[in-house]
């Protein structure tokens, strides 16, 4: 059940942006309601990272299997002040929630297969090779992009409908869990909307990019 919180991060302070251009702001105001949106949406055992990460290449552990899609656009880079400044912001939330920053996990030696086994059964198999007998997951958070258009038109045709009213933003989400019977990858496009008459984002769809397990 989630926490009983006030949702206040659409609220946010204008100290520390006073060096931020007014798109720059934007940003940080919309990446901290999304990042909450996705990361209540993800309130599961593990670990979040506040680091807005789009790069699927920087995420290790890597196993073998299909490289990531990228949601490439022409917007402009970030600046550095901005990025610190999502970064306080997503630490507020995550420490609101009560959800655990942490980094990426290394282990080189687990094979990559489902990991829906949480810990060995009594008396049957011992963990794997290389792999911790304690399941963990991890999840990213990229920033938000206006719209639906960067998802791939074959991935969007699984859901048919236009998201062409009210204000939509698509986000890249990469998670991945490891435990004793192996470890697995996945990156999703989710897209969240907020219609006029509401306030807050909702989580209105989740594309399967691509994965490794």
């Amino acid at each position: 059940m989630l926490p009983s919180l006030a949702l206040g991060v659409a609220l946010l302070s204008t100290e520390g942006c006073d060096n931020l251009s007014t798109s720059e702001r934007e940003l940080v105001h919309t990446d901290a309601e999304v990042f909450e949106a996705v990361a209540r949406s993800e309130l599961v055992v593990g670990m979040e990272d506040s680091r807005p990460e789009d790069d699927t290449s920087t995420l290790p552990p890597k196993p073998a299997g299909p490289a990531g899609i990228p949601l490439d656009d022409d917007s402009m880079p970030a600046s550095s002040a901005a990025i610190n400044r999502i970064q306080t912001e997503r630490r507020a939330v995550l420490q609101r929630l009560g959800v655990e920053e942490g980094g990426p996990f290394v282990f080189p030696d687990c094979e990559g297969v489902r990991t829906a086994e949480t810990e060995p059964k009594s008396g049957v198999t011992s963990p794997r090779a290389g792999c911790p007998t304690q399941w963990r997951r991890y999840v990213t958070i990229g920033l938000p992009r206006r719209g639906v258009g960067l998802i791939p038109e074959n991935v969007r045709k699984t859901d048919p409908r236009s998201f062409d009213t009210g204000e939509v933003w698509t986000v890249l989400v990469t998670e991945t869990s490891i435990g004793s019977g192996g470890q697995d990858w996945k990156q999703y496009a989710s897209v969240l909307t907020r219609e006029p008459d509401r306030e807050g984002f909702t989580l209105a769809a989740r594309f399967l990019l691509t994965w490794a397990e």
